[in-house]
């Protein structure tokens, strides 16, 4: 389990130099964001700077913001990963490939779409985790990562795969309430001004398709994984 673990922090170590690594184009990245904008607004979905005012409104919230953006991250995803290993083998490899293709998937899209987040590119947008810092969000904002890559939203990606994975590889009646797991963390890259809705959104189609190509690259008429469809 060890060895599967450090994988998994190497793919994300790599993962988050090559993010850092890819090129800013400012001017690129700012004109998508206008685009993006432009485009939520007609679809009546324009929700993020509204949801940033609450936070900035709210203490307490912009704390709670910041807490569970820098903390479950790699905690929830690790500890599924863990409970795969010890009950679900069969499934594990599977469902890890599926992860490994989403931070590809995310890293492809960062060099070919930049896209500066909403508080770079919406009029009184605040970054609350930068205004009110806690942990170690203030070297993280302004070290080494990349500031113009916000599609897809990589923390909604992990956390709807670590729903997903509870969903088709839990029998457990309570195990629907996963989803409040992604459902929360949209709402914290939203108001914290960090993501778009359309972020969000891609990081569900990234994991949605991503499960997909790992559930055929492993064999979906094998026993151990057919009984678990990605309907269930």
């Amino acid at each position: 389990m060890g060895t599967e673990l450090g994988l998994v922090v190497v793919l994300y170590s790599i993962y988050s130099i090559m993010r850092s690594a890819s090129p800013d184009r400012y001017s690129l990245a700012m004109g998508h964001a206008f685009d993006i904008e432009r485009a939520e607004r007609g679809l009546g979905i324009n929700i993020e700077s509204g949801l940033n005012a609450l936070f900035v409104r709210h203490q307490w919230l912009a704390d709670f913001g910041s807490y569970w953006y820098q903390t479950t991250h790699m905690l929830v995803a690790a500890g599924v990963l863990i409970w795969m290993w010890r009950r679900r083998k069969p499934q594990y490899r599977m469902m890890r490939t599926a992860l490994a293709i989403v931070m590809l998937g995310g890293l492809a899209t960062y060099w070919l779409y930049p896209l500066a987040p909403p508080r770079f590119a919406l009029a009184g947008a605040l970054d609350t985790m930068t205004v009110h810092p806690v942990l170690f969000w203030g070297d993280n904002a302004t070290g080494l990562a990349n500031l113009y890559a916000a599609m897809p939203s990589v923390h909604v990606a992990w956390a709807f795969w670590c729903a997903l994975t509870v969903v088709l590889l839990n029998r457990s009646k309570w195990k629907y309430l996963a989803w409040l797991y992604p459902l929360t963390m949209t709402f914290v890259v939203l108001g914290t001004a960090n993501h778009y809705v359309f972020d969000a959104l891609a990081g569900v189609v990234y994991t949605t398709v991503a499960v997909a190509v790992s559930r055929r690259m492993y064999g979906a008429s094998r026993a151990s994984v057919a009984r678990v469809p990605l309907a269930a």
